[in-house]
């Protein structure tokens, strides 16, 4: 029976998808170049000019970056914050001593501050 449902629901899936199309329909207005099929804005993914562009380094860089440094110590949690108007990843840290200290990495240029 479990077979079957997931097969119905398959070909219904199928069948909805064939009458998608992103070509307009006859008598349908031909859409002007770079205009959606459904109506909804583009967002631009690639934009040289934008400002908002987000970090240059990721958590993962950040924390690789810690450890690379602070070899004997443990990351616990990283998170992004502001401080000083710049955005930062806070890293947790453990050292061998179960001491927890806190090391801050740009965002933007990847210097370790603690």
């Amino acid at each position: 029976m479990e077979r079957l449902i997931k097969w119905v629901v398959m070909v219904a899936l199928l069948l909805a998808s064939l009458g998608l199309s992103a070509a307009p329909n006859p008598g349908e207005r031909p859409r002007p170049r770079g205009e959606p099929a459904n109506g909804l804005p583009v967002l631009n993914a690639y934009n040289p000019g934008a400002r908002n562009r987000g970090p240059a380094i990721d958590n993962q860089s950040a924390a690789r970056r810690v450890k690379e440094r602070f070899q004997d110590r443990r990351i616990l949690g990283i998170k992004m914050m502001q401080h000083s108007n710049k955005m930062v990843y806070r890293v947790k840290t453990l050292s061998e001593d179960g001491v927890v200290k806190f090391v801050n990495v740009d965002a933007e240029s990847g210097a370790l501050t603690e």
